[in-house]
């Protein structure tokens, strides 16, 4: 076999080698999914109060830190599971909230709308969003506050979960771009129904935005529309190279993102910290293992 043959091969075995293991980080779910959970309590019988975190990609923790692990290891009385599905929607979420509801869960925490996001950036993007998920209308802000609404409505009516929503991260670092910006378009809404539905509001994009003004700017952060390419590349620098995701972040020039979408450990921490105030406000909410913990 020939030098070049050799070359032909190796790079095609490490392009199959780097689209099964995308493939994997995108449609494999996580250990502790809503499944996962039924499966090792099959009886219905638990020990310790149940926290569910739903959300997408930035929950699922495949690309992003995983913020949900964190706190199961801050918070070893509480059970959780990861109800985050990687490019999702608001009104995806709205979709699956059956499995969810099943649990009869004691504490919801909903991180949404980045996507929703992500599908008003033109024509293809949206296009893209619709390729693998079918929506009744063009992603807007309107769609996304009407699903959001729908969501917290029914966790409320058929649930006794106390609920918080998150804020969304910003999308890049740079506070000049209309992508960050859009960021704070969309997190506006999720106050505003957590507010009028009258749930528990968690300022992740605000707390983030407030270290990200305390540092100088980056001249390394790479502009928003390379995000793509570089996300992809993220992934296969994880795979191929094991790599971890605060290295690739550095690398990218960024503070709390990865990819300029996904959070890096420190970005997730902040996540942890405002959801771990949150739960343990709930302690005393919850029945019926108040008296344990």
């Amino acid at each position: 076999m020939t030098p070049l043959n050799v070359l032909l091969v190796v790079s095609l075995a490490l392009t199959v080698l780097a689209y099964l293991g995308i493939s994997r980080l995108r449609l494999v779910p996580p250990d502790n999914d809503p499944a996962s959970y039924v499966l090792a309590h099959p009886d219905g019988a638990r020990e310790k109060h149940l926290a569910v975190c739903a959300g997408d990609s930035i929950t699922r923790g495949a690309v992003s830190a995983n913020y949900v692990d964190l706190l199961a290891g801050r918070l070893p009385r509480w059970d959780f599971v990861n109800a985050g599905v990687n490019s999702e929607l608001a009104f995806n979420l709205a979709g699956r909230l059956d499995q969810i509801i099943a649990l009869d869960p004691d504490a919801v925490t909903i991180l949404i709308g980045t996507n929703d996001v992500n599908a008003t950036f033109g024509l293809r993007s949206a296009l893209g969003y619709y390729a693998i998920q079918r929506f009744p209308e063009r992603p807007n802000p309107l769609f996304f506050r009407e699903n959001l609404t729908l969501v917290v409505r029914r966790l409320k009516r058929e649930t006794r979960a106390r609920i918080a929503l998150f804020s969304i991260p910003p999308i890049g670092e740079a506070s000049d771009h209309y992508a960050y910006l859009r960021t704070e378009e969309y997190s506006t809404i999720i106050r505003e129904v957590a507010e009028s539905e009258e749930v528990d509001y968690l300022p992740l994009r605000e707390r983030l935005v407030e270290y990200l003004e305390s540092l100088p700017a980056s001249p390394h952060a790479p502009p928003f529309r390379r995000f793509g390419t570089i996300g992809r590349r993220a992934i296969r620098a994880r795979i191929l190279l094991g790599r971890s995701l605060d290295e690739i972040s550095a690398s990218n020039g960024f503070r709390l993102l990865v990819d300029g979408i996904h959070l890096n450990t420190h970005g997730a921490a902040i996540a942890a910290a405002l959801a771990e105030a949150f739960i343990c406000e709930c302690t005393s909410y919850c029945e019926p293992y108040a008296a344990t913990e």
